[in-house]
């Protein structure tokens, strides 16, 4: 099921591992640019650009049991993906917390619905970080499409809120579907107005959750801090937003994704954005074991 890799500093084994990284090479419902099935390989040969050692958190991650199960083997059609993702979930050591590396967006409903089923501790928040609202019902033939991710999310039995932050773009039907069902967003502009804190704390309050998934869809971003994604949308959030949430976030989280990285697109810096984001999470929630305060 899994084909191996390295991410820079995960050598330890599974039975042993903390940390868990694990590549979803998906991206067989691309709608604009393909190629984000390269990306956790991409986001791994980035991971060896940086320091183990972080000095914000004083955390070195070559001292924490990291371990990379490298990449699973997902085929081509979104339905098959999406049982295997399941089944090689089940698979990981049930303490250990999981970083999943995409592939595009369509990978983040069958993990949240395995990491939900497996947990007694209650349900489970998911916040997303992205450009799109992802609520279509279908698109190009299919309901597992990554522009249908959040609507297959919000379907999903054990979740028990939904966020997102970053929104600038989506069909009128998806924007109604949101004020009819009273789904929590908050735009880029919203951001750039009033503070990521302020957008922050409004969706940690919707949310009520002490777990928490975080997924992070790279074109949250403005293409001017990640241009090599599927969707690139203008106007986005900067890295140092993305990394405050992070922040914020990382203690309760009890697993992330970083999605949609198309790394033929640019020269590297997407992939060394998405590489230290990862990065910056473990190191975070190794600082820290204890959920944070919203208020």
């Amino acid at each position: 099921m899994f084909q191996r890799c390295g991410f820079a500093d995960a050598g330890a084994k599974l039975q042993d591992a903390d940390y868990v990284i694990v590549g979803l090479p998906f991206d067989c419902t691309a709608s604009f640019r393909s190629g984000s099935r390269e990306g956790p390989d991409a986001i791994r040969l980035a991971s060896f650009n940086f320091e183990s050692y972080n000095h914000y958190y004083d955390v070195d991650l070559a001292e924490l049991a990291i371990c990379d199960l490298g990449n699973m083997e997902l085929g081509a059609d979104p339905g098959y993906a999406e049982e295997t993702i399941k089944e090689g979930i089940a698979l990981l050591p049930k303490a250990a917390i999981p970083i999943f590396l995409g592939g595009e967006h369509s990978i983040t409903p069958p993990i949240v619905e395995s990491l939900a089923e497996q947990s007694a501790q209650g349900a489970l928040g998911v916040l997303v970080l992205d450009a799109h609202l992802d609520l279509r019902e279908g698109y190009g033939c299919t309901r597992y499409s990554h522009a249908c991710a959040s609507r297959r999310i919000l379907e999903k039995k054990g979740i028990s809120a939904y966020a997102s932050i970053g929104i600038r773009s989506g069909c009128k039907e998806e924007f109604s579907f949101a004020k009819e069902n009273g789904i929590s967003y908050n735009t880029s502009l919203d951001v750039k107005e009033k503070g990521i804190d302020y957008v922050l704390d409004l969706a940690l309050e919707s949310l009520n959750c002490e777990r928490l998934y975080l997924s992070i869809d790279l074109d949250a971003l403005d293409p001017a801090f990640a241009p090599a994604v599927g969707n690139p949308e203008p106007f986005g959030l900067t890295s140092w937003d993305v990394l405050r949430v992070i922040e914020r976030t990382a203690p309760r989280a009890v697993g992330l994704d970083i999605n949609e990285l198309t790394p033929a697109y640019d020269r590297g810096e997407t992939a060394l954005l998405a590489a230290r984001l990862a990065r910056e999470f473990i190191a975070a929630k190794a600082k820290h074991q204890k959920p944070i305060d919203i208020d």
